[in-house]
């Protein structure tokens, strides 16, 4: 059963695109463009992992990072925060609150690198199942 990844941005291409290489390389992958929108698809269908934009209109990144961890069925899904006020190749873990692991990066063009992060993040994931 493919890996479901969860994408929550506001712009329509690089969800796109994301969406596209994700597809190939054998991700199930859901795509919107808003924090609400991307909670609710959450809740009817729980995704393995969330690619997150920081800065949205309406509910931005944190609050919608904030949501999920204070949601005991989503509190422990990696997320990887996405923003373009970081370069491309920054990757950080961050220590926001104990729960599922959560790291921020710059929006990517390198998708090889995210691939690789992504799938190491799921592997994590999935050993500690």
């Amino acid at each position: 059963m493919p890996r479901r990844i969860l994408i929550i941005d506001d712009s329509d291409d690089l969800r796109e695109g994301l969406a596209i290489r994700l597809k190939a390389e054998g991700f199930d992958v859901g795509s919107f463009s808003t924090g609400d929108a991307g909670l609710t698809a959450m809740a009817e269908q729980p995704f393995d992992l969330v690619l997150l934009d920081m800065v949205m209109p309406g509910k931005d990144g944190i609050e919608t990072y904030q949501t999920l961890r204070a949601t005991p069925a989503t509190r422990n899904t990696p997320v990887i925060l996405m923003t373009a006020m970081a370069m491309e190749n920054h990757w950080e873990a961050l220590p926001y609150d104990t729960d599922g692991p959560c790291f921020v990066t710059g929006k990517p063009s390198d998708m090889g690198t995210l691939v690789a992060r992504i799938t190491q993040l799921l592997a994590e994931a999935r050993g500690a199942d």
